[in-house]
């Protein structure tokens, strides 16, 4: 009873017990994956048809795409749905969400390693816990492969920070790494690379930074060499085989649809949208945690948030908050000790000391203060509706009981393999679930679907983006014809959603326009009908 209350141990707990519940709320309300994941459900069911093996295409959309994506997730979804008795939309429901949320108790250990201080990792891990970007793409279907690789990811570089870094920051001490920290670091970088392709260039980066900054001696460099041997040959199989199937081109394709262009560096920069504005707490104690370890000569946060968004600027945010998470981690420790008035929040020992950091006397009374404790509420809370807000955002971009009662109509009344245009009003069809999970559930084929064509298309991957766009904007059955004309397009069906009433946007009004254009139509003949979406057959 006469303990002190551990600040860092409750702020992990309340990061844990929050992130929780924001990762598993749209999933429990939701009731399917959210957003995408069809392509990897298909995928799920052609390894276990094939009894494990690696199949060599999958059969997702009739596309021939290489089945070349790292396949870790999948087999453990086709694990767990022939071991336990649950399907695989169960597991690409729930699986995803649950791995999310153990990765936050990894970062706060990875964080606590990089910064040598339980209570900046503890609000680093905070920051991080309640971040959408931290989880928005994780829990959705497809996070099946970017949970798992981001949690192994932040295993392998908690591993490596231990192999490392000096448990302080006198000159000439040793790290603190034995075989087992070794062995570790090459099963979770494995685990990494066979997870997702992003989180097995950015645990190369990471680990390569680390090496760089903290590591850079004779031992470090065995280390990292045996690491880097070890996961060439722990993942040789996976690699092995897909070079011997289809040789370097799915990798080269796939690594073509980030853009590298000045306006795609700049788009960073720019706050085009409300989730940019509503980082902006979180941005500003960044900033003071950046302005804090340039004074103490530590670059290495910085620059690993810099380059992951220089190497991948499709998807190096959700990397770059990482070292965002724990500079904002730095800034608001120091922010909640200057208002505190305590002696300048000084959480580390000096240079040159020995022993681990760990926040000292005037830090502990500064959190003791009751205003210190109001504005840490008040941003838990403000943290926690940013997240709600984009938890609905998840739950509004899923797959609803009307569409899968189309989606079932379609499965039962048309055979053979036909050809679908899907007008969804949606430009982008890879954020666009009925776009994903038509041709996975139906099997039918979707010209619409770009869904996977990243490892087929390569150059032409953003012209016929381009055309999809297009697409969704035909608002009559001229410009349709137009479009399938132009781009070689024979299809047998055309599925038409129906926007909600209060949507005016452009996208919307297409929509409308052209379901009044094809209900006219003597080309075509309206087979299905409901409050959501009308499919048309085309006369042949």
């Amino acid at each position: 009873m006469n303990r002190k209350l551990d600040f860092p141990t409750l702020l992990l707990f309340t990061a844990l017990l929050l992130g929780a519940i924001i990762r598993f709320y749209p999933v429990v309300s939701n009731g399917f994956p959210l957003n995408d994941g069809g392509m990897f459900y298909t995928m799920i069911r052609d390894l276990k048809a094939d009894r494990y093996l690696l199949p060599q295409l999958t059969t997702y959309n009739f596309a021939d795409i290489p089945f070349a994506y790292p396949p870790l997730g999948f087999y453990i979804a086709a694990s767990l749905s022939d071991l336990l008795p649950v399907s695989e939309l169960w597991v690409l429901l729930y699986i995803p969400a649950l791995i999310n949320t153990l990765s936050i108790l990894f970062f706060y250990k990875f964080a606590e390693e990089t910064l040598n201080s339980r209570m900046s990792a503890s609000l680093a891990v905070l920051v991080f816990a309640l971040s959408p970007r931290s989880f928005l793409w994780q829990v959705m279907g497809g996070g099946i492969t970017r949970s798992f690789g981001l949690l192994f990811m932040l295993l392998m570089l908690w591993q490596a920070t231990i192999m490392l870094k000096p448990p302080s920051s006198a000159a000439g001490t040793p790290p603190r790494a034995g075989n087992i920290n070794l062995a570790l670091a090459i099963l979770f970088g494995a685990g990494a690379v066979l997870s997702h392709p992003q989180t097995a260039l950015h645990a190369v980066l990471g680990g390569t930074l680390i090496f760089i900054f903290y590591g850079f001696t004779k031992r470090g460099f065995i280390s990292v060499f045996f690491i880097g041997l070890g996961l060439a040959l722990v993942t040789a199989p996976w690699w092995l085989t897909v070079l011997t199937r289809h040789g370097l081109q799915p990798f080269v394709s796939a690594g073509q649809t980030s853009q590298r262009t000045l306006e795609s560096y700049l788009a960073i920069l720019r706050f085009d949208g409300i989730g940019d504005y509503l980082f902006i707490p979180t941005l500003l104690f960044a900033i003071i945690g950046v302005w804090t370890t340039f004074k103490q000569r530590d670059f290495f946060l910085i620059t690993w948030a810099a380059l992951a968004y220089l190497i991948d600027p499709r998807g190096g945010d959700g990397i770059a908050l990482l070292a965002l998470s724990m500079l904002a981690g730095i800034g608001l420790l120091k922010f909640l000790a200057w208002i505190s008035r305590s002696d300048g929040g000084q959480a580390c020992p000096p240079e040159g000391t020995s022993g681990r950091c760990e926040f000292d006397r005037r830090v502990e009374a500064a959190f003791m203060k009751r205003g210190v404790q109001i504005l840490l509420f008040g941003l838990v809370l403000y943290f926690v509706l940013v997240a709600g807000i984009f938890d609905f955002q998840l739950v509004n971009t899923s797959l609803k009981a009307n569409n899968l009662e189309m989606i079932e109509w379609v499965k039962s009344n048309v055979s053979g393999e036909k050809t679908f245009l899907l007008a969804t009003g949606r430009e982008f069809s890879m954020s666009d679930p009925l776009q994903e999970w038509f041709p996975a559930l139906t099997n039918q084929y979707s010209a619409t679907t770009m869904q996977g064509l990243e490892w087929t298309l390569g150059s032409g991957f953003f012209p016929w983006y381009e055309q999809l766009v297009a697409f969704q904007h035909c608002a009559d059955v001229s410009c349709v014809s137009e479009w399938s004309a132009r781009n070689g397009v024979d299809y047998d069906y055309l599925i038409v959603t129906i926007p909600p009433g209060n949507d005016e946007g452009e996208l919307a009004v297409s929509l409308r326009s052209l379901v009044v254009s094809m209900r006219s139509s003597a080309l075509h003949l309206l087979v299905y009908e409901s409050k959501s979406a009308l499919v048309f057959e085309l006369k042949k």
